[in-house]
């Protein structure tokens, strides 16, 4: 699901490019047609332009506390939550 977005956003650029070449062949022949397909062409650009570049800032975000995890030193936290020794008598005196 993760790639989803990114694979919608560049289906709706490519349909976008589409589009836009139907608008060029449709220009001067029918004008309802040819501005029906810009709109979509316009649209469907903007909206597969977000999708890909917000996947993509969101694999940044992601990239970037993935590095800050690997950062982190658990042993440390351990070390220090498990300072003392630990009694294993169960009762026995």
């Amino acid at each position: 699901m993760k790639k989803t977005k990114f694979i919608a956003g560049l289906c709706l650029i490519g349909q976008s490019i589409l589009f836009f070449i139907l608008f060029l062949v449709y220009w001067n022949k029918s004008r309802s047609l040819s501005r029906s397909l810009a709109v979509f062409s316009a649209v469907g650009g903007i909206a597969g332009a977000y999708l890909v570049f917000d996947e993509l800032r969101n694999q940044k975000i992601s990239r970037e506390m993935e590095e800050d995890f690997e950062d982190y030193d658990f042993i440390d936290d351990l070390e220090d939550l498990f300072d003392g020794d630990i009694d294993c008598t169960f009762g026995e005196e």
